[in-house]
């Protein structure tokens, strides 16, 4: 087996659209819920308590989602997003360019737009966050530089969410996925990562998505060995009462750390 997952498989079982309906309607009772919640609300107290500052941020594997820019472009006027398959372009692009057919962010950014005390006409946050969006890129966390043939200026913070679990089949891998990523940031520039803890798969349709199952002595452990000493790293455990079964996730995690 590789040690990671191959773009074409990737593109067979995870179909974008039926990932984006499963878990991005903010209320639906999806397990998703509550891991936009502990995110959305992370990433909104990082921002807000300015312990992340800069100009230039790159998002690793955006693509389709939006929803872990949604407070950065406020603190950030030069984004970069990422993707690592056509069909995750198709989907992110329709909502670059305001397609009828693109995927409907309304209530996350309701949501988003609440935590920072706000009202007014959420389609103000998606039009600032399309203008701080500068450039749209290949991204494959295996290369040395992911942005290859890309090169480009060292960035003051870097966001992956949900990508590095998908992407990595093995610890080593994620370990080196890591190291990768740190070519693209300055000295003393910001890593904020946040995913699922534990989990083995997640579904799309009926499809099995692989998920490398993380935890979070792992975590911190591979990310201090990855050249990042890590300011703060907090999990939000599975309910107990959680009547979802779409992944064998145990909780959710949230790190904010800083490269050597």
């Amino acid at each position: 087996m590789s040690d990671f997952t191959n773009a074409s498989e990737y593109e067979k079982q995870f179909d974008p659209r039926l990932y984006l309906e499963t878990y991005f309607h903010l209320g639906s009772g999806s397990l998703a819920d509550d891991f936009l919640r502990f995110t959305l609300g992370n990433f909104h107290k990082i921002f807000t308590e300015g312990q992340v500052k800069g100009t230039t941020l790159i998002d690793i594997g955006t693509a389709p989602s939006i929803y872990q820019l949604l407070s950065a472009c406020e603190y950030f006027q030069d984004i970069t997003v990422t993707w690592y398959t056509n069909r995750e372009l198709q989907e992110l692009q329709k909502w670059l360019n305001k397609d009828q057919g693109a995927f409907d962010w309304s209530s996350i950014v309701k949501h988003v737009w609440e935590l920072e005390g706000k009202s007014g006409m959420l389609e103000e946050k998606e039009n600032k966050l399309r203008e701080r969006i500068k450039q749209v890129l290949l991204c494959d966390v295996s290369k040395s530089n992911p942005l290859e043939p890309v090169t480009l200026p060292k960035a003051d913070c870097l966001i992956s969410t949900v990508c590095l679990e998908a992407a990595c089949r093995n610890y080593d891998s994620y370990r080196t996925a890591l190291k990768n990523l740190s070519t693209l940031l300055k000295p003393g520039g910001h890593l904020l990562m946040a995913g699922d803890l534990g989990a083995n798969y997640y579904e799309v349709g009926s499809n099995k998505v692989f998920s490398l199952p993380v935890n979070e002595t792992f975590l911190q452990k591979a990310v201090n060995e990855s050249g990042y000493v890590v300011n703060k790293l907090v999990s939000f455990g599975k309910p107990e009462d959680a009547g979802y079964d779409t992944s064998d996730y145990e909780g959710f995690y949230f790190i904010h750390a800083q490269k050597c």
